[in-house]
């Protein structure tokens, strides 16, 4: 069973003050209820400026925090493609409705990203991730037509019934790319 902490990331002894910023994207730290040894571990904001009381500055906390997930085996991303989340993984085939403006070949960098974690850690965006953190990219690999889908229509009382039969038109992408970047 996982569950989400809340609380802060853990610290060496000497430092208790965790600045808190918006529009930055947090880390969750997910684990079983088994190994409840860890005493504060969880989502904690990214921060931007240190404080006086010698807090590491933004870049120094985002790269440690960035650098707990990248030393992951697996990554998985939420995607955002045509207002619907589709969650991938590296050569992960996603079937969506047709995209006219593409080509066989074509390669498509996903850049709408809600999160992006991996079996312990998760970033999680407000709403969208930033793009200096993570690189995806998907490749088309066929244009082709779904299964027959059939649509009844009736009026009550008219004598008016009427069947129709289409194949909607679908677009395969293959997820050629996930990779979270060095800071």
């Amino acid at each position: 069973m996982l569950r989400t902490l809340i609380g802060a990331v853990q610290r060496p002894s000497g430092t208790s003050h965790v600045p808190s910023v918006t529009n930055l994207p947090s880390i969750t730290r997910l684990f079983s209820t088994s190994a409840s040894a860890f005493q504060v571990s969880a989502t904690t904001p990214l921060s931007t400026a240190g404080s006086a009381s010698g807090s590491p500055s933004s870049a120094t906390d985002s790269s440690s925090l960035v650098s707990l997930l990248r030393d992951q085996n697996r990554f998985y991303a939420v995607a955002e493609i045509k207002n619907r989340p589709f969650l991938i993984t590296k050569n992960d085939i996603i079937v969506l409705d047709r995209l006219k403006d593409v080509e066989l070949g074509d390669i498509i960098e996903l850049n709408q990203i809600k999160e992006l974690g991996s079996k312990d850690y998760a970033i999680k965006g407000q709403p969208y991730v930033s793009p200096e953190y993570f690189s995806i990219k998907a490749t088309v690999i066929e244009h082709s037509k779904g299964k027959i889908v059939e649509t009844f229509k009736k009026k009550r009382r008219k004598h008016f019934q009427r069947r129709y039969h289409i194949k909607p038109m679908h677009t395969l992408l293959r997820v050629s790319e996930l990779e979270v970047k060095v800071q």
